[in-house]
């Protein structure tokens, strides 16, 4: 009897022996897949912007160990895809830097669990306004970490300041520094910069640049792949574009506007008779969003043709499906005066008493000296066209600075300051000065 009872204690002994093997094999299978989850992740960037992918299971020796992805943050979501990866969604316009703990939890067929954790952070969002001013996006392109990059194409307007790399005839790019306003200490890198007349930059040069804006180990630099603009400041247009395009139908913008396009068709003939022309322009390459320019009329319209460079003044709507400028729109003139028409237009949505929130600089065309220069005050207030639009003149209110003793009807001059609406005047601030003048023939 002792015998026997010695014998089935040995083989319940052989039973959990045989049990206790099969959870270490188990145990082990499932150690491995913790192991090797850790090593596919661990080397990972800490810093998650913007929505990535995991694996939904790992494979050990054919055996399958699900992953049940969670976070310590409810802004950190989790969505299966069909491929048995799982999207871990990141909330992009977070206000604030938060930091999250990704744990996967790995089991088996028979429960056992193991756990790896990952430190992760979501930036604060970089909220971008399409109305930012050249400093407001180079401060936000400031703040990116290393290796991050703005999702959106943006343009930059400053003087260059270094040749870094010339002119490759082999590759068609060049890489330069450019220094935005004031910003000396923040410069931007052009890398690889391409388009017409790049071949010619030289420091010194006023340029426009667009691109991707990103941080190079610690160089803040237009990436691969911008483009010049042009000369000078080329404004983008892109956000007046799309709020056009979003026009319901019959509907118009609240405010005049300015753009500045190249005809690509001529839809009515000019009219001697009304004076008008109706063309189509595309502004920006953006060749999916034409606009209308409906009864055009101004000094030149009558002989433009497809392939001008053009600018329009006027209120943009949605007839019919077509967005276009309405009735009364006018053709800017010169064309490289849009940018201040659009100022000089932009002004006119100022209520009474208010003033521009940054100082203005315009060049425009002297129509009336409104009151002569004052030895005694050493000042002059003038009104002058800007962009040939009458219907929006700028008044130049007790305006100093050398030449201004002289200024004339017909002279060009470039003035500075504050604008602002008072009591129904749009107006260059009391303080503005005379920047440059061209005397008229």
């Amino acid at each position: 009897m002792k015998k026997c009872i010695a014998l089935l204690a040995a083989f319940s002994l052989l039973v959990l022996a045989c049990a206790g093997f099969a959870a270490a094999e188990s145990t082990d299978g499932l150690t491995a897949a913790r192991d090797y989850l850790r090593l596919m992740y661990q080397g990972k960037p800490e810093t998650t912007p913007s929505d990535y992918t995991v694996v939904g299971a790992v494979n050990i020796g054919g055996t399958l160990y699900a992953i049940d992805w969670t976070a310590d943050s409810d802004t950190i979501q989790f969505v299966a895809g069909d491929d048995g990866m799982v999207t871990v969604d990141v909330d992009e316009q977070n206000p604030e830097e938060l930091h999250y703990v990704l744990t996967a939890t790995l089991k088996d067929e028979a429960g056992n669990t193991e756990t790896v954790t990952f430190n992760h952070k979501v930036p604060a969002a970089l909220i971008l306004d399409a109305g930012m001013s050249y400093e407001e996006i180079v401060a936000v392109a400031y703040e990116l970490e290393d290796g991050l990059s703005l999702d959106e194409t943006f343009r930059l307007y400053g003087v260059v300041t270094a040749i870094d790399t010339a002119w490759s005839d082999e590759y068609q790019n060049i890489t330069v520094t450019i220094q935005v306003g004031d910003l000396a200490d923040q410069p931007i890198m052009c890398y690889r910069l391409s388009g017409e007349g790049a071949k010619d930059l030289a420091v010194g040069d006023d340029i426009t640049v667009e691109g991707i804006l990103t941080n190079y180990k610690g160089t803040i630099e237009f990436d691969q792949g911008c483009t010049l603009v042009g000369m000078g400041e080329h404004v983008s247009q892109k956000a007046l574009l799309d709020a056009a395009y979003k026009l319901e139908d019959g509907l118009a913008m609240t405010a005049p506007t300015v753009l500045r396009g190249e005809v690509v068709s001529i839809d009515t003939a000019w009219s001697d008779e009304y004076q008008n022309i109706t063309v189509t322009i595309v502004c920006d390459g953006l060749t999916e969003q034409p606009i209308m320019c409906y009864r055009l009329a101004g000094e030149g319209a009558k002989d433009l043709a497809v392939g001008d460079d053009i600018a329009v003044a006027g209120t943009i709507k949605n007839y019919k499906g077509t967005i276009e400028f309405d009735q009364g729109c006018t053709l800017v003139v010169p064309v490289d005066s849009a940018n201040d028409a659009r100022t000089a237009v932009t002004a006119y949505g100022l209520e009474a008493g208010l003033s521009m929130t940054e100082p203005s600089t315009m060049t425009g065309v002297i129509t009336e000296i409104d009151t002569a220069w004052s030895d005694e005050y050493q000042n002059i207030t003038v009104i002058m066209q800007v962009g040939g639009l009458a219907d929006y003149p700028i008044m130049c209110y007790r305006l100093s600075g050398e030449g201004a003793k002289d200024l004339a009807v017909g002279d060009t001059i470039t003035v500075s300051g504050t604008i602002k609406n008072y009591e129904g005047t749009i107006e260059f601030d009391q303080g503005c000065t005379l920047d440059a003048v061209v005397k008229a023939q």
